[in-house]
């Protein structure tokens, strides 16, 4: 208590302060970045280094309220298909600016919804355009964001079939009333079940995203979603506090405000969280992370090769993002900027993304 008030003396409580949630940030943006600079960039890059390609698939069969992310809703695969065949065109003309021989290290379909890709054609096809134009290193790492309520079997095959080695759940928070409150209703038995099937196709690290400070969010539902999310076993933790921005994001208009924990509440949800997590073993990782000691975020840490990205704190030492498809950064497709490196005792070498 007495750590509160004092945070709460410094005036910690008493405004809104903008968060960090990416890099590079809008201002490193300007007229000047744009097709030569990327060309310039694509062209100069070592082939001897491998870099890191981020796919985003900005489609999803629902629409959460909570999230401010740029997606698209469907219920029909056509657009999807149609969105898949511009990645291709995409690829084929980044492949005319890459320097012979480049490999990648790291993967990453993120979204919207990776897994609204049907296993038969889509998956397989993307994952396989991909590697045409950027074949991977004997010790690369392929990792896929997923909607537990949006995969399958099939699916996880096709995916582990490609070299999907890492997934990360959206579990967000398992209390029905907070999730009929966002707008995205997820059983504790549909999650248990998709992670059940992850494990068994080999997939080797588990990532587990929760939100706090959504609506109807108390010490004692957060402390039952706490005890379900640690029963999945996950390898690593983001937890991350929600940003209410219904004037950008318009569908966060459907959350009702009055039922938004206050800054003092919220605050109590992320320590009681961070102490549950540390509790089971979890390492803290920067400001929204925790990882088990084994995992290789922790070892990251341990050994002063942590680096943050747009996607977060990574272990990836590949020094290039590549991020290709439609996405809030699709100007990072055409910057040179230098990621973030973290602070002391980590080491200060910087991370560039194109």
């Amino acid at each position: 208590m007495k750590q509160i008030d004092r945070l709460s003396s410094l005036g910690l409580f008493d405004s809104r302060v903008p968060r960090y949630t990416s890099y590079p940030t809008a201002p490193e943006f300007s007229p000047a970045v744009g097709l030569d600079m990327q060309k310039r960039q694509l062209a100069a890059l070592d082939p001897k280094v491998p870099v890191s390609v981020y796919i985003h698939i900005p489609f999803c069969e629902r629409l959460c309220w909570f999230c401010a992310c740029r997606t698209q809703g469907t219920q029909s695969l056509s657009p999807v298909e149609n969105y898949i065949a511009t990645l291709e065109a995409e690829l084929a003309l980044l492949a005319k600016e890459l320097p012979d021989g480049l490999r990648m290290g790291r993967l990453h379909w993120g979204g919207g919804t990776p897994t609204i890709l049907p296993p038969s054609h889509l998956i397989h096809r993307l994952a396989r355009a991909v590697k045409a134009v950027f074949p991977h290193t004997p010790d690369w790492e392929f990792s896929v964001e997923i909607d537990p309520t949006l995969v399958d079997r099939d699916k996880i095959a096709a995916l582990a079939c490609e070299g999907m080695s890492r997934a990360s759940i959206g579990i967000q928070d398992f209390d029905p009333l907070v999730q009929q409150a966002i707008g995205r209703e997820q059983p504790y038995e549909a999650t248990w079940a998709c992670v059940e099937d992850l494990r068994a196709a080999g997939i080797t690290s588990l990532n587990a995203d929760l939100v706090y400070g959504l609506p109807h969010q108390t010490a004692a539902r957060m402390a039952d979603t706490l005890d379900k999310v640690l029963s999945l076993r996950p390898d690593r933790i983001a937890l991350f506090g929600y940003a209410h921005v219904p004037w950008v994001a318009k569908r966060q208009k459907l959350i009702d405000e009055a039922m938004l924990p206050d800054d003092l509440a919220r605050h109590a949800l992320a320590g009681q969280s961070a102490e549950a997590f540390a509790a089971a073993g979890f390492a803290p990782i920067g400001i929204d992370h925790f990882a088990l000691p084994q995992d290789g975020l922790a070892q990251a840490a341990r050994s002063g090769h942590l680096r943050r990205n747009f996607q977060g704190y990574t272990e990836d030492t590949c020094p290039t993002l590549i991020g290709i498809g439609a996405r809030r950064f699709r100007a990072l497709l055409a910057a040179t900027c230098r990621m973030q490196p973290q602070p002391p005792p980590m080491s200060n070498r910087s991370r560039q993304a194109i």
